[in-house]
This record gives C-alpha cells, sequence and structure tokens, in this order.
C-alpha cells in the first residue's frame, strides 16, 4: 500500500483535479453539442507551442514564452468558435470544430517536422504524462483552476443560460458573442494546462465520460456534478490501482476504465428506466451472450500457422518481416522457436525491425539475446539505441554494466545518455550515478537536467537543492555537493532491491 502511495499519489490527485473541473465544463460542452471543442483548442494550443518553437525560443528553456503563444492561440481560437456560432445554423458548429481542428493538426505536423526532434517536441505538446506529475504542478494547476471555477461560479447563471438556452439570454439583454468568447478563453486556459499534463486521450475523457453518465440519470445540475464527480473519482481511482498493479501506462488504463464504466451505466439506465424490464433483461443477456461468442470465434481462427510467420520473417519485404514479427507477441511458442533467427533479425537492415525485436526481447525477458544487444548500443539510429537501453535494464550482469558504461562515452544524443545512467542504477550499479551528475551538470536542455536529477534522488536517498530550470552556471554549487557525494561514497554504496535505493554502508 506505502509503495502505491508513492508511486501513483500525485497521479491520482492530478485525476483528481482534473475531474473537479472537466466535469463541470463537461456539462456544458454536452448541452452545447461542441464535443470536440477541448480537441480543437489543445491543437490550436499545441500548433502555439510549435510557432513558438519555431521563432527560436525552446521548449524546455522558455517555458513561459511558449506558454505564452499557446494561449494566444487559444485566444484566437475562442475568438473563432464564439463568432462562427450563429443563430440559425447551416452549418453544424462542431463541423466548424472539426475543420479547425484538422487543420490546426496539419499545421502542428508540417511545423514540427522543421524541428530537430519534431516527433519528440509532439509527444511532450500533446501526449503528457500524468504518470511523472509532481507535487508543485498540481498546485500550480489548482490555483489555476480554481480561480476558473470562481469566475464560473460568479457568473453561473449567464453560463448556464448560454448552454441551455441563448436565445432566453438574447432576449433579456445579454452579450451572447461576449459570453461565449469568455466561455470558451477560460476553456482554453483549462484545457491547454490539462493536456500538458495528462495528454489529450485522457483529458478528453474526463471532460466528456463523467458528464455523459451523470446526464444519463439526472436533470438538474447539481445531481449532476455530484454524481459526475463520483464517476470521475472512481474511475481514476480503478484505473490508477490497475496501471499500478498491472504495471501499465497509466493514462490509456483510465481512459479504458471510463469507457468500462459508460457501458455499465449504459445498460444499468437500459434495464432500470423504462416498462418490460424483462424484456430488456433479456436483450442484454443475449447481447452479452453474442459478445462472449464472438471473441471466443475469434480466438478460435487465430492463425496458428508458425510456419508461415517464420516465412514471413525471411521475407526480402521490409513490411511483411515487420508485421510477422509484431505479430510474434501474441505467438510466444513461436518466439522460442525462434533461435537461430533472432540474431539476424536484432541486426535486420530496418530500424523499425530492430527496434521491434528489441521490444520483442524485453517482453519474454529472453537473456540469450543480450550479447547482440550490447552490439545495438552503438547503433546509427536513435530509436534502436534506445530500445537497447530500455532492454538491457532486465539484466545485472558485468558485461552489460561494462557494455553501457561504455555506450555513454560514444553516445551524443542527451537523452538517451539519461536512459543509459537511469539503466545503469536500475540494475544496482552505482556507475550510474556519475553519468546523471553530469548530465545535472552540463545537460544543454532543461528536460535531460530534470530527468537526471529525478533519476538520482529516485535511487538514493540524498536531497541537495538543485533547479533544473536556472542556467547551468547557477547550479555549480549544488551539482558540486552531489559529486562530492558520489566521490565520497565511492565503494562504499549497498543496492537495496526492495527499496531500489543506493545506501551509504556505515564505516
Amino acid at each position: 500500500m506505502e509503495a502505491l502511495l508513492q508511486s501513483m499519489g500525485y497521479p491520482f490527485l492530478a485525476c483528481l483535479l482534473l475531474a473537479g473541473i472537466h466535469v463541470y465544463l463537461g456539462i456544458h460542452v454536452i448541452e452545447r453539442k461542441v464535443i470536440f471543442v477541448d480537441l480543437a483548442l489543445a491543437q490550436i494550443a499545441a500548433f502555439g507551442a510549435v510557432y513558438g518553437i519555431l521563432l527560436g525560443y525552446h521548449l524546455h528553456e522558455d517555458p513561459w514564452a511558449i506558454k505564452g503563444y499557446s494561449l494566444l492561440f487559444a485566444f484566437v481560437g475562442a475568438a473563432v468558435f464564439s463568432i462562427t456560432r450563429m443563430r440559425h445554423e447551416k452549418i453544424p458548429h462542431e463541423a466548424i470544430i472539426g475543420i479547425t481542428y484538422a487543420v490546426a493538426l496539419a499545421a502542428t505536423i508540417l511545423g514540427s517536422s522543421h524541428l530537430p526532434h519534431g516527433a519528440e517536441e509532439m509527444r511532450n505538446l500533446l501526449a503528457g504524462s500524468i504518470l511523472w506529475v509532481r507535487g508543485e504542478t498540481i498546485a500550480g494547476t489548482g490555483i489555476l483552476y480554481a480561480v476558473i471555477g470562481a469566475f464560473h461560479w460568479i457568473f453561473r447563471r449567464r453560463f448556464l443560460a448560454l448552454s441551455k438556452d441563448p436565445e432566453a439570454l438574447r432576449r433579456e439583454g445579454g452579450r451572447v458573442r461576449l459570453w461565449d468568447f469568455l466561455f470558451y478563453i477560460s476553456f482554453g486556459f483549462v484545457v491547454t494546462s490539462s493536456v500538458a499534463i495528462a495528454g489529450v486521450l485522457l483529458v478528453f475523457s474526463f471532460l466528456v465520460i463523467p458528464a455523459v453518465v451523470a446526464m444519463l440519470f439526472a436533470k438538474r445540475v447539481l445531481p449532476r456534478l455530484l454524481l459526475g464527480w463520483t464517476v470521475g473519482t472512481f474511475a481514476s481511482f480503478v484505473g490508477v490501482v490497475i496501471s499500478y498493479d498491472q504495471d501499465l501506462p497509466s493514462g490509456p488504463t483510465i481512459v479504458l476504465t471510463f469507457g468500462a464504466l459508460l457501458v455499465v451505466a449504459a445498460l444499468v439506465r437500459y434495464l432500470l428506466i423504462g416498462p418490460d424490464r424483462i424484456r430488456r433483461a433479456t436483450r442484454v443477456a443475449i447481447g452479452l451472450v453474442g459478445v462472449v461468442g464472438f471473441v471466443f470465434m475469434t480466438f478460435l481462427f487465430r492463425n496458428q500457422e508458425d510456419e508461415s510467420v517464420f516465412e514471413m520473417l525471411r521475407c526480402p519485404a521490409k513490411n511483411e518481416r515487420l508485421l510477422a514479427v509484431r505479430s510474434l507477441r501474441e505467438l510466444p511458442d513461436s518466439w522460442r522457436d525462434l533461435s537461430s533467427l533472432k540474431r539476424t533479425l536484432l541486426h535486420d537492415p530496418e530500424p523499425e525491425v530492430r527496434v521491434e525485436m528489441l521490444e520483442l526481447v524485453s517482453i519474454y525477458e529472453d537473456r540469450e539475446a543480450i550479447a547482440s544487444i550490447h552490439e545495438l548500443l552503438l547503433d546509427e539510429y536513435d530509436e534502436v539505441r534506445e530500445a537497447a537501453v530500455r532492454c538491457l535494464r532486465m539484466v545485472n550482469s558485468p558485461e552489460t554494466v561494462s557494455a553501457l558504461t561504455s555506450a555513454v562515452e560514444h553516445e551524443e544524443d542527451e537523452f538517451i545518455r539519461v536512459e543509459i545512467g537511469e539503466a545503469l542504477l536500475e540494475i544496482g550499479s552505482a556507475k550510474g550515478l556519475s553519468i546523471l551528475v553530469d548530465l545535472m551538470d552540463q545537460g544543454e536542455v532543461v528536460l535531460v537536467r530534470r530527468e537526471a536529477h529525478e533519476h538520482f534522488s529516485a535511487h538514493t536517498e540524498v536531497r541537495f537543492p538543485f533547479q533544473a530550470t536556472i542556467d547551468p552556471d547557477e547550479n555549480d554549487a549544488s551539482v558540486k555537493l552531489y559529486r562530492d557525494w558520489v566521490r565520497k561514497n565511492h565503494g562504499r554504496l549497498q543496492w537495496d532491491e526492495s527499496t531500489a535505493i543506493f545506501k551509504e554502508i556505515e564505516p
């Protein structure tokens, strides 16, 4: 239980924070029939960030400048959505929102294609990682949500009238366009902050699914809010626990939990509300039997001709080999029979095949392939070297320690050097500490310095002050404390497998 709280406490708090504001906004979004407005505003804000990067600002070194461009573009999007909402629509507002999303996405892709690490920047802008959220981020986001929440509470009557019956608000003399703009502006602030923490899919789920469940069972705003908050809290708790217990990505796990709850809620409403419940229950039972039968039948018709897989693995066409390697995820027996082909595929001419093979080695914990993986630490492709480092985290051997420490001397990518330092620590080698201290001191990117410090802190009990966001020269005194600690305890550190922490041996 203590380990669960340490690992998932902050992510769960972040989920509660997201549920608090997004359930309320989700009720408005569904009433307005603009379901995908959060995706569109988030994508517009992401394009703003890419635009700022193209102007010469750096995502991790100039975060406030990038956020400023994101919010500026979100303001423009809010203005567009408020202006294009007409009293007598010939074109549905949702169509305009969808078009805006598609154009913003295309612009983001084109803009990021000119960045040195375009794909990586896209992940940082859109994917988020709620698993790594920190207390200070939760606190700052909570303050922002509180301000937005207070604003909506003060003007709640106008916002509710705007969503439920804009014509009534117009007859009362309310400035519909202005209040529409204010709603989308506040919505843009929330979505821009939320997506940075949790990613688009999870934010969309928090916005829509609890509100949909609440609207299935309640008609008034307060009961909808209470029911939506309950659903959001329960789904967050179950998703976080499953993610921790099964070692699954937190965001997608919580999204699937939301989806399962929505299906259960829809079935419950169908069974309990309306006449002839026996007939409805019979239909539900038949439907469930049909779903189970369909899944069972698909398993019966699985491809059991392993020989065809081996033929595809030897195929000259890249796509055929890649498809065959991916199919091995569902064919553990075929993986065990691969033997002589493993080394060939691990050194396949195509980097995608090499990456897929490395992931399979990790999935099946195949230690026989380790010698070939050591060689891939010097591969010409970044993604292959990174996958090789991740794969070696499961092997605690002198050869692996030697291979990783040798590879870091040739590695130019700072992010992979962080991964090497972390991998060495996870297999119980204190050599990773010096690598991380060097990156804290010399890392050119803020994210690299931050991750190096976080990994160092996660595997030791050392808590010297360090700020990754300031100029590296200003951290000289702090880095010296870390470097002196490593030098002083050289040969005196003991790896505790139960806590995954290096502890000082008493002299």
